[in-house]
């Protein structure tokens, strides 16, 4: 053992043997060939282990210790595996984006159980396409593969590793993106879909396609749906809008241009609200559902643009962080924490304003369940929340100086909860 080096181990050998014949069961004219690890020590040479090779004729090998393999489990957070280094498309938990410079489309996605983020991505025929994706997992071997139908091309994500893939889009139709390595239960929910179209076509609808078959009851059905949808839309937009208001946005130019922005889509709603009932009056639905659908587009342009002026309002209405906040915050991200709790709301994972107070001793209670999770995972408490949601935290592979930074940016939001 380590007879390539200065130090051979004289205990074992390892013997890499063509001719097997005796060895294992025969499967055609080929046998498998074996190597076997042999024990040197006594007087007797004792075979312990045997292992068929089922390839070609082995003719070398060297072997280590154990001790010296000492590998990393996972990639910092947005690595680049070719230099180490962080990777230009580096994209954390909600940084997801496509961005268009003349003819080249640059699509900045993450992945994690079980999700791709963007989940649609639009370009032109003859685009120059580039995909930037980086796997937010931080549990250990949680790899993640992704191809685009029909593109012959592939990547496989280990934890916390960022690749690029680049191809011309030049077949025109929609192309399923989506996960090729099993990785949870939801497998299958990890896709989405590229659409090529070309600029120089005009497409007809599919929703009027399929419309043109429905009967009367059906399309009723369909425009109570998308109403009903609609009105559903307009309240968090209106919530949104009140938390706007009540914290003056009109303060803070960037913030303020945004929700000119989000204003600018929501009134060009009435006019079309007006059309949809007019047509619904008339008996139209085919058009009252066009109309809706219409809306809806405004709406959700309007709740997307909305949204970004509220969480950059609560960044500028909250109480500064510290710089130890500051680093909690981006390990916090960097840990894919966000890939399961949302600050403010229940989500795959409890809500995370107040947990310093959950608990006894709270903040020494969450800086061992973030170091240490497996030594807790039969604490009554840990068992019922595991059950709960059907998922179990890993160990994120924090250091004890990362987890002293992610308790102040805890106390931080607790101190700003009024904003979540």
């Amino acid at each position: 053992m380590e007879g390539k080096t200065e130090d051979p181990q004289g205990d074992y050998i390892i013997a890499l043997n063509k001719l097997a014949i005796d060895r294992f069961n025969e499967i055609g004219p080929l046998h498998p060939q074996n190597h076997q690890l042999i024990d040197i020590r006594g007087k007797k040479m004792q075979l312990l282990y045997d292992m068929p090779i089922p390839l070609g004729e082995p003719h070398q090998a060297v072997a280590i210790r154990a001790s010296k393999l000492k590998p990393h489990v996972r990639y910092k957070m947005g690595t680049n595996p070719f230099t180490g280094k962080p990777h230009i498309g580096k994209t954390l938990a909600g940084q997801e984006h496509v961005v268009r410079k003349g003819n080249h489309v640059y699509v900045y996605g993450t992945m994690v159980r079980s999700h791709i983020n963007p989940e649609h991505v639009h370009v032109n025929l003859g685009d120059t396409v580039t995909f930037y994706l980086t796997n937010l997992e931080r549990a250990e071997d949680e790899t993640h593969g992704f191809t685009v139908d029909d593109y012959n091309v592939h990547a496989s994500l280990e934890p916390g590793k960022t690749v690029a893939l680049t191809f011309k889009a030049d077949k025109e139709g929609v192309f399923p993106y989506y996960c090729t390595e099993f990785c949870s239960a939801l497998h299958l929910e990890m896709m989405g879909y590229l659409l090529v179209k070309d600029p120089n076509k005009h497409y007809i609808s599919a929703k009027k396609l399929k419309m043109a078959k429905m009967s009367k009851a059906e399309l009723e059905k369909e425009y109570k749906k998308i109403v009903a949808t609609n009105a559903a839309t307009d309240k968090v937009i209106q919530s949104v809008v009140k938390f706007l208001k009540e914290n003056h946005y009109e303060k803070y130019p960037v913030v303020k241009h945004l929700v000119e922005d989000a204003l600018d889509q929501y009134g060009k709603i009435p006019e079309q609200k007006k059309k949809a009932d007019e047509a619904y009056k008339k008996g139209d639905l085919n058009k009252a559902i066009l109309f809706e659908n219409m809306i809806w587009q405004y709406m959700v342009k309007t709740a997307d643009v909305g949204i970004r002026a509220r969480d950059l309002l609560v960044k500028k209405l909250a109480t500064p962080m510290s710089e130890a906040a500051k680093r909690g915050h981006e390990a916090y991200l960097e840990g894919g924490c966000n890939g399961c709790h949302v600050i403010g709301k229940v989500s795959s994972g409890p809500d995370l304003v107040g947990v310093l107070q959950r608990h006894k001793n709270g903040e020494k209670w969450v800086k061992e369940w973030i170091l240490h999770p497996e030594k807790m995972y039969n604490n009554p408490y840990i068992k019922s929340m595991t059950n709960y949601f059907n998922l179990r935290m890993p160990n994120q592979g924090m250091t004890e100086k990362q987890v002293d930074d992610i308790i102040e940016y805890l106390k931080w939001i607790d101190k700003n909860a009024n904003l979540f």
